[in-house]
């Protein structure tokens, strides 16, 4: 009787173990729409790369996260088409501060990705603090407009547009 039991046991066992290996879902591949979880994890992480690019002076970091041929619409309305053209732009705009630690600030948020036909599209707020002063103090906000692309060099922006809370016609808060 003891073997018996100790057989259907056994035998259950084996079953609900053979049962839940063949209902488990698969390898993380492309969830819903084409994106998978690597996916997603790959697209912010150009967020770092530009944001630390721009605040402490590093034109080459900032740039690495477009493609060649890239556009970039700026908050004031101006179009760069291009790395070398972006390089320039945020060259430009560093020029104006001290080398290294620019006393700024970028943060990132809230972030929308959604998959396309050729790659993925995504909204992201931005805010800018201002720590010059040792006091962190609000400097700009508003949010990104982008489209990448996977490429072999991995996921990369190919179209932002800039879009600054601060633009005439936004609403005021106060």
């Amino acid at each position: 009787m003891r073997v018996i039991r100790l057989v259907a046991v056994t035998a259950l066992v084996g079953m609900a173990a053979a049962i839940g290996y063949l209902a488990a879902p698969g390898p993380v591949s492309a969830a819903p729409g084409g994106l998978t979880a690597q996916d997603y994890a790959d697209i912010q992480q150009l967020y770092w790369r530009y944001n630390q690019g721009a605040d402490f002076g590093d034109a080459e970091l900032y740039v690495s996260v477009f493609v060649d041929d890239a556009v970039v619409r700026s908050s004031d309305g101006q179009e760069h088409v291009g790395k070398n053209a972006i390089r320039q732009f945020v060259s430009r705009s560093q020029a104006r501060r001290p080398a290294g630690d620019t006393g700024r600030r970028h943060w990132n948020s809230s972030w929308r990705i959604t998959p396309m036909a050729e790659g993925a599209q995504g909204r992201s707020y931005w805010l800018m603090l201002d720590v010059s002063s040792g006091q962190p103090t609000n400097y700009r906000s508003g949010y990104y407009e982008d489209e990448y692309v996977k490429t072999s060099d991995g996921w990369l922006i190919s179209n932002r547009t800039i879009v600054g809370d601060d633009r005439p016609g936004a609403p005021s808060v106060r």
